[in-house]
């Protein structure tokens, strides 16, 4: 055989082993491997004709180029996820540098040239002059993805350190060791702070200045010291629990509450001393224990249950959560909407609190999980493994936030972050721990992110993904948090959504029946409204839906809308009675009797920014406004004709009240004096059913009978671009988002559609 053919013969061989590569590390495309090149800080430059040249087997690359292309594959893990570009000096590349020289010692020369002689092996590859060199460990810098940068290393530590705790105003941490003592540690000089303590994990800090220390003889009692002096403050706060897994201060009272490995929980209140709180933790017990930001204490098993510690709340037959076989580390979120999971065989997964909630899995790392936390808005989750990595996810998506952090050399084995986020600390069996900085991120510039920006200038939003509801969508609310889209169906349920995602946030409430045309959040998101079928009201904390209490409304038929003032301190319905009430909706006592006006059923109900009007529209016709605390009818004529009229709404600064008339209009008044605006429009071919007004007063969104949904210009009354498509039904709903980023509208024909209409 030639030398040629064999040249080609090998070249193919080779080419079929990169081909292999890339498949084993997940198969990414030529321009995600070119991307992750051009972000690495490497200076490898992979121009996709090279790549499909390489893998192809077209031509032998030049050692540098060759090189590059290995380390950028080597740059995602098995599971396709990315990982730090691996240095020259590391060993999986030694070889890729063996087989080239031996392809390279094939390759015939060309008549007229000398062959190339091979780079020799001796040794790793120099750096490009260009290319930023290591840190002092042999680690590249940090990518540019990265959201964490490392800043301090505490490395005074005699063995193993286990976890870390900050205090209130983030100025100091505390660390635990295996020679059961605890550091404190100034985090803007990485300076320990006096001598050890005595005590092992977990540790609190109060925000009274004391730090709370688990004693490492008796792991059932927790010691107090003086952060200011480092000398114990008073006694052991408890005894008489099994060993202690985890420990929340409760700020209101002073007291801790505590979490044993054998599943009990015991309040200390420094008034009434130990109390243990009664619930059923199930056989394996809890695992993970958070205060929420609302104050709720949670505490979650991988039995499936969530618990709710100091609240009364009915208990369901079936479990919060899907039980999580084999857990050995859990974690709530802030918020109190998530658990996380972590297994020993390096399994962990990600679940909201609501029952049917799906499990997203967090894959990626190659040996146990040890340690779970989350940012304090809920947004990050950062996991910590035995395979020496820390991981950082986006608690939303379960998807990658950014490149694994890889600083320590041993198993890590505790996470926490700051009160602020702006730091992130981690624990070792290096005996180190590191600090973090959060970076500073630059806004996207992605061509895909001007074109945005440039649509949404030119007021052309755009669609997110169709979410199928599976039935007729009549109503959409967003909470106040932005964080949760409800809607009713026409099949009498409601169903909670993540408003950017599109996937739901467990199962459709069904009970009790819902009727469809009635649905608010209370300004402060605490509260949930919808109306039964039975004419009562249902109320619902909207972060434990399944939970509910009814209100008895005295409405001789069925609600057809639900208006919270915006002090929250009112509630009103109106009903096809042709009458409206209004309600404390903290007792479910109504304030007085019934206002009557119409006479037919009203259909729309809107409060006044300031809160000192309400406006009712109705099937007979009339829009009236009253006075709510004074309960009487203010004598203004809003004349709309004749017809229904479907819906009201207030403008965010009050000087409008538009409406959506049978007639397919859209018309809108002076509320003060009634005087009605020119920038009212016939608008649809059919109903117009709903209007909305966006929170920052900028647009006045309608939809109707004929499936089209119209944005206004409110300064110019002129419509916006063009009508937003893909409705194949009427359109009986309108929500925007708090921020006036999104617009989410409910159709008749099952599918809830949701469009960026700003930046926020």
């Amino acid at each position: 055989m030639d030398p040629q053919s064999t040249f080609d013969e090998e070249l193919q061989t080779f080419a079929a082993r990169l081909r292999a590569l890339r498949l084993e590390r997940g198969k990414r495309s030529y321009r995600e491997l070119a991307a992750r090149a051009a972000r690495s800080g490497t200076a490898i430059r992979l121009p996709v004709a090279t790549q499909s040249d390489a893998f192809r087997g077209k031509r032998m690359l030049g050692f540098d180029t060759l090189m590059g292309l290995v380390r950028i594959l080597y740059s995602y893990d098995e599971y396709g996820q990315e990982i730090a570009v691996p240095p020259h000096s590391a060993p999986e590349l030694e070889r890729w540098r063996r087989d080239w020289r031996a392809l390279a010692a094939r390759q015939p020369t060309a008549p007229g040239r000398p062959k190339t002689a091979p780079r020799p092996m001796s040794g790793p590859a120099p750096h490009p002059v260009h290319e930023p060199s290591p840190d002092s460990e042999g680690r590249e810098a940090p990518s540019p993805e990265a959201l964490f940068t490392p800043v301090r290393r505490l490395a005074e530590h005699p063995d193993t350190t286990w976890s870390v705790a900050f205090s209130a105003d983030g100025s100091l941490i505390a660390t635990t060791c295996e020679d059961d003592r605890v550091r404190l540690w100034n985090t803007a000089t990485g300076k320990e702070s006096g001598e050890p303590l005595p005590g092992t994990f977990p540790v609190v800090f109060t925000p009274e200045g004391r730090i709370l220390v688990v004693d490492a003889g008796d792991r059932s009692a927790v010691r107090p010291y003086d952060v200011a002096t480092l000398r114990q403050d008073g006694p052991a706060l408890t005894r008489g629990v099994p060993p202690i897994r985890a420990m929340v201060h409760q700020p209101d009272s002073g007291g801790v509450v505590l979490l044993g490995f054998g599943g009990g929980v015991l309040l200390w209140n420094p008034a009434i001393g130990d109390h243990s709180i009664p619930f059923q933790p199930g056989p394996d017990g809890p695992r993970a224990l958070t205060r929420t930001v609302d104050g709720r204490l949670l505490a979650a098993g991988p039995g499936g249950g969530v618990w709710d510690l100091f609240q009364e709340r009915p208990r369901v037959e079936e479990p919060l959560v899907p039980p999580v076989e084999g857990a050995g580390v859990m974690a709530l979120s802030p918020d109190g909407r998530m658990v996380a999971f972590g297994r020993p065989d390096g399994s962990a997964g990600l679940l909201g609190t609501r029952p049917g909630a799906p499990v997203r899995p967090l894959t990626g790392h190659r040996d146990s999980v040890n340690a779970l936390a989350f940012s304090p808005d809920s947004r990050l989750l950062a996991s910590t493994s035995a395979d020496g990595t820390v991981r950082l996810w986006d608690a939303r998506t379960g998807l990658p936030a950014a490149p694994p952090l890889t600083e320590h050399s041993g198993a890590v084995n505790g996470v926490t972050f700051s009160p602020d986020g702006r730091l992130l600390a981690t624990a070792s069996d290096d005996r180190t721990v590191v600090l973090y900085e959060r970076v500073a991120t630059a806004p996207a510039s992605t061509l895909a992110a001007r074109a945005l920006t440039t649509a949404l200038r030119a007021r052309r939003p755009a669609q997110l993904p169709i979410v199928d509801a599976g039935a007729a969508i009549v109503r959409a609310a967003f909470a106040p948090s932005g964080q949760i889209l409800a809607t009713t169906t026409s099949e009498r349920s409601v169903l909670l959504w993540d408003p950017v995602s599109g996937h739901a946030l467990g199962s459709p409430l069904t009970d009790p029946p819902t009727l469809p045309w009635a649905l608010a959040f209370s300004p402060d998101g605490s509260l949930l409204a919808t109306a039964s079928a039975d004419r009562s009201l249902c109320l619902r904390d909207p972060h434990w839906p399944v939970s509910h209490r009814t209100v008895g409304t005295g409405h001789t038929a069925a609600v057809k809308k639900i208006a919270f003032s915006p002090d929250g301190q009112m509630m009103a319905t109106a009903s096809a009675d042709a009458t409206i009430r209004l309600w404390d909706p903290a007792t479910g006592r109504p304030f007085g009797t019934p206002l009557t006006g119409h006479t037919n059923e009203v259909v729309g109900l809107a409060f006044s920014p300031d809160g000192s009007h309400l406006a009712s529209a109705g099937v007979d016709g009339q829009i009236l406004l009253w006075s709510p605390h004074r309960r009487t009818l203010v004598p203004r004529l809003l004349d709309i004709g004749s017809g229904t009229a479907w819906s009201v709404a207030f403008s965010p600064d009050g000087t409008r009240l538009a409406a959506a008339l049978a007639d397919g209009s859209v018309r809108l008044w002076e509320p003060l004096t009634g005087e009605p605006l020119d920038v009212s429009t016939t608008a649809h071919t059919g109903a117009a059913y709903d209007v909305a007004f966006s929170p920052d007063g900028e647009v006045l969104a309608s939809a109707g009978e004929d499936g089209a949904v119209l944005l206004w210009d409110l300064a110019t009354g002129a419509c916006v671009g063009y009508a937003l498509p893909g409705h194949a039904a009427a359109v009986n709903g309108l929500a925007f988002s708090p921020d006036s980023s999104l617009l989410a509208t409910a159709g008749r024909d099952g599918t809830l559609r949701r469009w960026i209409v700003g930046d926020g």
